[in-house]
C-alpha cells in the first residue's frame, strides 16, 4: 500500500510542515521526530498502516526534516511541538489522540502541556532518557561527551557514509539482543531516516533535556509502553520508561513482548501496541446526538493571538482572553446554546435552533465591537448544521468538522455559516453574502459559504461586565 498523499500546513513562525492522514474513526496524531519519515510503515504489517485499521491516523515531519521546510530550517523540541501544534488545527478536530514515539515523545509532551484542552489521551512509547540520565544512572560529564560523540559518528559513518559496519555498530547499541533478521530489517529501515543532521544536533539537546517538573502537570490519560527487558540488559528503554511513568500521576505501563525498540514492519509489538491503543482510547461507535435530530454547531477563534501575547504581554493577553471567553460563554447561555468546551482561543458550542447560533454569533460580534477595549482583537465564527455524534460530553463528526473548517475560512470579525444554515434561517431577517463555492480539507464535496452582515443586524447589547 502506498504512503497517503502529503499535505500541507503552516506554523505560527510560517514554516511549512508536511503531514499525512489515513484511516477513519478517532484521530491520533502521531509525533516521531525525525527518526520515521511520514511516508515510511503504510505498507500492510507496518505500525501506521495497523493503527489506521482503529483509527484516523495523523502523521507530520517536523521542521527541517523529510518533506517538511528544511533549508537552514532546525528547531528544538520546543519548536516541534509548535509545528505538532500546527498539524492538529489544521486536522479540524476539537479534540485528538496524541501519540509519542522515542524521540518524538519530549514534543508530544511539550505540545499537550501547552495546549491540554486539545487532546483526549496521551501514548508514549519509548520515551527518552532526561536531563543526562541514561540507563538509569546520571553520567560524568566527561562519559556523557564521549558516548554523544561515539553516537555522532556512527551516524555520520553508517548514514552519510553509508558504512554498514558502522551502521551495525549503532544497531547493536540499540538492541544488542537483535537476531540477524531484526538488524537487517532495522538497517534497512534507519537506511531511509531523513536530515541526520537533525539527530546530531538531537544527541546532545536529549541529554539537556529535563522534562521531570512538567510530567508532573500532566493530567490527560497516558499510557506508556516499554520494551520486554532481557536479562542484565534494558537499554535503558525501560528505565527510562518506567520513570515516565512514574512522575506522570495515573500513567499506565505496558511491557511489550519483544524487546527490540525499533518497529520494523511485522514486528510482535505493533499488534500489541496496537490493542493496547485500542483498548486505551477506545474505538467502540459513539452513540449520535439523542432527542432532537439536528443541531447547529458553533466555533469560534481568536484571530492573531499569537501576536496579541507579543503586544500586550502574557497577564494582559490572558486577562482579555477569559473576558471574552466569559462574554461568549454568557451570549451562548443567554440563547439557549450548549457551552462543550473552550480551546486555547475559542470555544465549541452547540444549538437547538440555527436561529440561536447565528444570533449569538451576531451578538458576539456586536458586543466585542463595541468596547474599546476590545478595539485590536478580532473574533472569527464559523457555523454549521447537521447531526453530530455525541460521546460523554464531546461532540464529533462531520457537521463539527465542517464547522471547524468553515471558521479557518473566516477573517477576524467574520461570521461564515455553510449553505444548509442559511436554508435553515430562510424569512429571517439576517443579512446574507455569498462567498462562493469552497474545497473544505478532508470533505470530497465543496461547501457554499454565505458571509452574516452582522453589522446591520439589530440585536440586543448586553454589556460585558465589569469593562464599560
Amino acid at each position: 500500500m502506498s504512503a497517503p498523499s502529503v499535505q500541507y500546513t503552516h506554523t505560527e513562525d510560517d514554516v511549512a510542515i508536511a503531514w499525512v492522514e489515513r484511516g477513519v474513526g478517532k484521530p491520533l496524531v502521531v509525533s516521531t521526530g525525525p527518526m520515521l519519515p511520514l511516508n515510511m510503515g503504510w505498507d500492510p504489517g507496518g505500525i501506521w498502516d495497523r493503527l489506521a485499521q482503529s483509527f484516523r491516523v495523523i502523521r507530520f515531519d517536523p521542521r527541517g526534516c523529510g518533506l517538511s521546510e528544511r533549508d537552514g530550517v532546525f528547531g528544538s523540541f520546543h519548536d516541534e511541538a509548535m509545528d505538532l501544534a500546527a498539524v492538529v488545527k489544521e486536522v479540524g478536530e476539537p479534540r485528538v489522540a496524541l501519540m509519542g514515539h522515542y524521540i518524538g515523545t519530549p514534543t508530544a509532551v511539550i505540545a499537550m502541556l501547552n495546549e491540554p484542552e486539545r487532546y483526549t489521551h496521551l501514548m508514549l512509547h519509548l520515551p527518552i532518557a532526561m536531563g543526562g540520565d541514561r540507563s538509569g544512572m546520571v553520567q560524568h560529564s566527561e562519559v556523557s561527551d564521549l558516548i554523544d560523540s561515539t553516537v555522532e559518528n556512527l551516524l555520520r559513518l553508517g548514514w552519510q557514509h553509508h558504512d554498514e559496519a558502522a551502521r551495525r555498530a549503532l544497531l547493536t547499541m540499540i538492541a544488542p539482543t537483535a537476531n540477524e533478521d531484526s538488524l537487517r530489517n532495522m538497517s534497512q529501515t534507519m537506511h531511509h531516516y531523513p536530515s541526520m543532521n537533525r539527530l546530531f544536533g538531537l544527541v546532545r539537546e536529549m541529554r539537556d533535556l529535563d522534562l521531570r517538573e512538567q510530567l508532573r502537570n500532566v493530567e490527560i490519560p497516558t499510557l506508556i509502553s516499554i520494551p520486554s527487558e532481557s536479562e542484565g540488559f534494558d537499554g535503558g528503554y525501560s528505565s527510562m520508561g518506567r520513570e515516565w511513568a512514574r512522575i506522570i500521576r495515573g500513567a499506565r505501563l505496558i511491557v511489550l513482548q519483544d524487546d527490540t525498540p525499533v518497529l520494523v514492519d511485522g514486528a510482535e509489538t505493533i499488534t500489541q501496541i496496537a490493542d493496547a491503543l485500542i483498548d486505551f482510547v477506545g474505538i467502540d461507535a459513539p452513540s449520535r446526538t439523542t432527542g432532537e435530530a439536528t443541531r447547529t454547531i458553533l466555533f469560534t477563534d481568536i484571530e492573531g493571538s499569537t501576536s496579541m501575547v507579543d503586544r500586550l504581554g502574557d497577564d494582559q493577553a490572558r486577562s482579555i482572553t477569559r473576558e471574552i471567553e466569559q462574554l461568549t460563554h454568557t451570549v451562548i447561555r443567554d440563547n439557549q446554546g450548549v457551552q462543550v468546551k473552550t480551546m486555547g482561543d475559542g470555544v465549541l458550542a452547540w444549538f437547538r435552533a440555527a436561529s440561536a447560533a447565528v444570533e449569538a454569533a451576531v451578538q458576539i460580534q456586536c458586543q466585542l465591537a463595541n468596547h474599546d477595549r476590545y478595539s485590536d482583537v478580532h473574533v472569527r465564527i464559523g457555523i454549521s448544521a447537521g447531526e453530530p455524534i455525541a460521546e460523554s460530553d464531546d461532540l464529533y463528526g462531520t457537521t463539527v468538522n465542517q464547522a471547524a473548517r468553515i471558521m479557518s475560512q473566516a477573517r477576524g470579525g467574520e461570521i461564515l455559516v455553510s449553505d444548509l444554515v442559511r436554508g435553515l434561517l430562510q424569512g429571517r431577517t439576517f443579512e446574507f453574502e455569498d462567498q462562493g463555492s469552497h474545497q473544505l480539507r478532508g470533505f470530497r464535496d465543496s461547501v457554499q459559504i454565505f458571509k452574516v452582515n452582522w453589522q446591520n443586524a439589530q440585536t440586543s447589547q448586553t454589556a460585558l461586565e465589569g469593562t464599560n
